[in-house]
């Protein structure tokens, strides 16, 4: 036996802090969390596939600002990835094509197109309406005029030789007869003389394969004519072209991508160079202008990612992940009814922004929407990004739809996300474990030893910056501290949820007045968020006091015990005391738990009704065999009960039914226990002890009232102050027990011995009475 009063200076809080948060520097500390640092010294040192990283913990715990201080160490070290730039495909108007630069070449790249446009622009009008270019043109025209000259000439001696005038005007050429002494005939003429008429057809018609050679010359000198002015406007260009390409192509001579654009792009500036020229001539008219700077778009470029200002690899973190957000979007434009985009309608996503670094992403957030997960794993497992953010699909209306080329993606993902999302995922989704070989756990609940101790205040000194607060007292610190480790549930370790925390000061610092938040402060915002929340407690509270819901914390009785449960709201959890109770009579149904009949128990708590069972067999079925029938049940219990927490009270009533021997009432019972009797932890210590206090107080005290708990759970007792302080003034007590003996005797006033012969003594009778039962059931057969 084990059974032990527990002191008032084994509860006291043992820990201080010795500073205040003005006496340290704020720091962004994580105490206790190796295995989240050795998970990111490996992953991000590995840059195989795969190796990205789940960063799993609950809200609050610091995932993301760990997460991100540690990555941005990494990342500095890193080589910058390249600029990525959009340009026209010529060959392909919809698919544009993506560049890759060297860091800051993207820039440059856009610059220098920019600035050959501009050169373009202002030369090209000069080059083409300059009085050299007249010349060229004068020279070219000469030359073919002085050979169609020479060509008419020989076209109208041909043409005496026929007797045969050529007439050229506007609407053509035209034979006219001669007379001998060369003066052309009228038509008149023409018509009246027979004899004229028949020689003149005559004369045409012998004439006319020769005219039509002369005239072929006279077209191909035209052609000839046409081919040189084009010449002429082609050297030209061309030579303006190579002139405003020519820092391009010695800036990018290293990048035979590029170099393969740049010559696309001279054969496209060749054929649009009257755009340039128009350009000049429109200057005054902003809307003509307009419209040919919207043409000249095809030669320009998008710098979609520019890495010029970067130092190392990128780190972002995407805290609200969307579609267009994630993977970039098109921006789409109305012209004549239709929606338009091109490659100046890129816009980048944050993958395309981390691509070569690092993306932190939250993962409830991607999940809201299943095809941001579908896309993101796609993405990660080919190594190739695409823009899908307003992708044809997404547009009800006629548009122009894009499809972008694709770049290499190789950023190495972080999300973060809980422990349930993790297990979700592990079990339903193979790829999830291919893509995320690494898990990064954060442990919300860490050691209170010298390194919390130390780092605690710089933690706090952290938020009350960031959140602009009052500087903390060390008294005040201490109660932080205190509601950390009650929060975690064991005096041994503090809960650090930095987001709890964080809302603890933020309430304590309206409620200071002076220059700092005081310890009293602290412990008024935990009382204030208790009270908040804590309304249906209370009315339960109220029920007890009115007699509503029975509850007895004096005297004694036969199978009743006081056994503790809690009620978790969501928002609030508290401890209530519930009234066991027991009744046997002879017979050989066993344990019948009324709960569990009406189907108002968990499987949990099914199987330490069956333990009662077991325990009942093995420690008095020994001498005769068991003829019990007993019912338990919760009383006024209309909630579902789970858990095998009461499974030792139920036990207590069970046997104080059997024996016909009282239970003390101002005494309530918590534990489980196994098959031989042996007191098993359970959890909601502190809400349970806390909650019988408060029947105690809302009814009577008596000063002999108190509540009898496993030994193992002795570290998770940081009780409130009020409880404290009875437990110090002796009017309320706390057991510890290791085993259902103990609980005998502290209930029952009876050594354990005596109690499990009084025990084995009704028993026996029942199965006398079993056994005479029987005995007359077969006479009467």
């Amino acid at each position: 036996m084990s059974l032990k009063k527990i002191s008032f200076e084994e509860l006291t809080f043992p820990y201080s802090v010795k500073v205040g948060t003005r006496d340290v520097e704020a720091e962004e500390v994580f105490p206790h969390q190796e295995r989240v640092e050795r998970a990111f010294n490996l992953a991000l040192g590995l840059e195989d596939e795969g190796y990205n990283v789940y960063v799993c913990g609950i809200p609050g715990v610091g995932r993301t600002t760990c997460t991100l201080r540690k990555v941005k160490e990494v990342a500095s070290q890193k080589q910058t990835p390249k600029d990525v730039c959009y340009v026209n495909n010529f060959d392909d108007p919809v698919r544009p094509k993506a560049l890759l630069f060297p860091q800051g070449k993207g820039k440059k790249f856009v610059e220098l197109i920019e600035k050959a446009l501009e050169f373009l622009k202002r030369e090209t009008f000069r080059a083409f309406e300059g009085k050299e270019y007249e010349e060229e043109i004068a020279n070219i025209t000469k030359s073919i005029d002085k050979k169609k000259e020479e060509v008419i000439q020989e076209l109208t001696e041909k043409a005496k030789e026929h007797n045969l005038m050529v007439l050229f005007s506007p609407q053509g050429v035209r034979l006219l007869p001669l007379f001998r002494i060369e003066t052309p005939v009228s038509e008149e003429e023409l018509f009246k003389d027979p004899r004229i008429r028949a020689e003149y057809q005559k004369n045409i018609q012998e004439f006319e394969p020769i005219m039509r050679d002369y005239m072929r010359r006279l077209r191909d000198l035209d052609a000839e004519l046409g081919e040189a002015l084009i010449n002429l406007r082609n050297r030209i260009g061309e030579e303006l072209i190579n002139r405003a390409l020519q820092e391009l192509v010695e800036e990018f001579k290293d990048l035979p991508e590029v170099l393969k654009y740049l010559e696309s792009l001279k054969k496209e500036l060749a054929k649009n160079i009257h755009l340039f020229i128009e350009w000049e001539k429109a200057k005054g008219n902003l809307m003509a202008q307009s419209g040919i700077n919207r043409a000249l778009n095809i030669f320009r470029a998008n710098l979609f990612v520019d890495n010029s200002e970067l130092k190392g690899a990128p780190v972002v973190y995407e805290k609200v992940p969307t579609l267009k957000g994630l993977f970039g979007q098109i921006n789409y434009r109305a012209e004549m009814g239709i929606l338009y985009a091109d490659h100046l309608s890129l816009t980048p996503g944050s993958l395309h922004k981390a691509n070569g670094g690092y993306l932190i992403v939250d993962l409830w957030e991607i999940l809201k929407n299943p095809v941001l997960y579908f896309l993101l794993k796609r993405t990660i497992k080919h190594g190739k990004l695409f823009i899908m953010g307003g992708m044809m699909e997404e547009i009800p209306v006629p548009h122009v739809g894009l499809s972008p080329e694709p770049i290499p993606f190789s950023a190495k993902v972080f999300l973060i996300g809980d422990p349930y999302l993790y297990y979700l995922l592990t079990n339903y989704d193979e790829e999830f474990s291919e893509l995320f070989k690494i898990k990064a756990e954060f442990d919300v609940n860490v050691p209170v030893d010298e390194e919390l101790l130390a780092a605690f205040p710089k933690i706090v000194k952290k938020i009350v910056e960031d959140k602009k607060l009052k500087d903390l007292t060390p008294e005040a610190l201490t109660e932080v501290l205190k509601f950390s480790v009650y929060e975690s549930g064991n005096l041994k370790k503090a809960r650090l949820n930095l987001a709890d925390i964080s809302a603890l000061l933020q309430e304590a610092n309206v409620y200071a007045e002076g220059e700092y938040i005081e310890a009293n402060q602290i412990k008024k915002a935990v009382r204030e968020k208790i009270y908040r929340v804590n309304l249906i407690e209370e009315k339960i509270l109220e029920y007890i006091k009115n007699g509503k819901i029975i509850i007895s914390v004096e005297g004694s009785k036969i199978g009743q015990i006081n056994g503790l449960s809690v009620l978790s709201l969501g928002d609030y959890s508290f401890g209530k005391p519930s009234r066991i109770t027991a009744t046997v009579y002879p017979g050989s149904k066993g344990i019948v738990h009324i709960e569990r009949e009406i189907e108002l128990s968990g499987p949990i708590h099914s199987k330490g009704v069956y333990i009662l069972s077991s325990y009942l067999f093995h420690n008095y079925s020994g001498e005769f065999p068991l003829q019990l029938s007993a019912n338990l049940t919760f009383e006024q219990g209309y909630e579902f009960v789970e858990g095998d927490s009461a499974s030792a009270a139920e036990l207590l009533a069970l046997l104080s039914a059997i024996a016909k021997v009282p239970l003390r009432q101002d005494l309530a019972i918590t534990g489980s226990i196994d098959q031989f009797g042996n007191i098993q932890p359970v959890g909601g210590i502190k809400e349970k002890v806390e909650g019988f206090f408060k029947v105690c107080k809302f009814t009577k005290f008596s000063g002999t009232q108190g509540v009898i708990i496993p030994a193992q759970n002795l570290d998770e007792l940081l009780l409130d102050d009020e409880v404290l302080f009875a437990i110090k003034e002796g009017s309320f007590h706390l057991y510890q027990i290791t085993h259902i003996d103990d609980a005998i005797e502290l209930m029952t006033g009876m050594k354990p011995d005596k109690f499990h012969k009084k025990v084995k003594e009704e028993l026996k009778t029942f199965y006398e009475i079993a056994k005479e039962i029987k005995k007359k059931s077969k006479k009467k057969k």
